[in-house]
């Protein structure tokens, strides 16, 4: 039996719980409905905050089937966010299960969010609206990889249908710039989001992020409740010249509803 998962502690920790208030459309007539909307476009009602419920980092080697133990199990409804990272050449992730008691959940691959560097791959996976309970993820790879870290979030507040907003973004093969930079993807959202960004660079490692609007850990960066718009991240403090690899992908707010907003930008 390979060696179980050695977790790694992220930076910052997980969020706090927050106040969210549902937008409510259902049996409302045209005035109320009118007047909702205007209080939408003039801040008095505010969608869905997401909150981040739990967040680690797990090392797993070798095998055909790379294990994950969560720190608790997950609620009802969640998006739970799974992101491997295999770390020999040609290895791929053939599918992703858990072992929620009413019946695993199904996990989707983001498509366009696959990257690779260095003879190793990124990659984004998820299940929507998601049976609770689940307490360990099951990767399945190609191969027999000789080893694997595997980042995983499980997210609450979330759409509980088509979730994923848009396509994924990458850099494969990236290059950092000779001040160490490390210029990601550009993603352009449709509704207020979560954004992550998967990456995987060189030693040493980038020791931050920006814009200011992105939160960073040493294996992925985030924003959380993203108005709509463009993002790009830029990973700072990493190693001139040094080769790395990121995937990215937007997930909706429950509620979410599309209003003509000016849009955020936020090169």
């Amino acid at each position: 039996m390979a060696p179980g998962p050695v977790f790694m502690p992220l930076q910052p920790g997980s969020a706090g719980a927050r106040k969210t208030y549902h937008l409510i459309m259902e049996g409302q007539g045209m005035k109320e409905q009118l007047l909702i909307l205007l209080l939408l476009l003039c801040g008095g009602v505010e969608l869905s905050a997401q909150t981040i419920v739990q967040q680690f980092v797990a090392i797993s080697t070798g095998g055909e089937v790379s294990d994950m133990d969560l720190n608790q199990p997950t609620g009802k409804g969640s998006v739970l966010i799974a992101m491997p990272a295999l770390l020999s050449p040609g290895a791929k992730v053939l599918s992703v299960t858990d072992n929620a008691p009413d019946g695993g959940n199904t996990y989707k691959q983001i498509p366009g969010a696959t990257s690779s560097c260095a003879n190793k791959s990124v990659d984004i996976w998820y299940c929507e609206n998601c049976k609770p309970g689940v307490t360990e993820l099951k990767f399945h790879l190609s191969g027999q990889p000789k080893g694997s870290i595997n980042a995983f979030l499980e997210v609450s507040d979330m759409a509980l249908s088509s979730v994923v907003d848009g396509s994924g973004a990458h850099v494969s093969d990236g290059t950092a710039t000779s001040g160490g930079l490390e210029v990601g993807p550009s993603i352009t959202t449709t509704a207020k989001d979560f954004i992550i960004a998967r990456y995987f660079p060189t030693v040493p490692l980038p020791t931050g992020v920006r814009p200011a609007a992105w939160t960073y850990t040493t294996s992925y960066v985030y924003v959380l409740n993203a108005p709509l718009g463009t993002y790009q991240p830029t990973l700072t403090g990493g190693s001139a010249g040094g080769s790395f690899c990121i995937g990215m992908a937007a997930f909706k707010t429950a509620t979410s509803i599309a209003v003509p907003q000016p849009s955020h930008n936020q090169n």
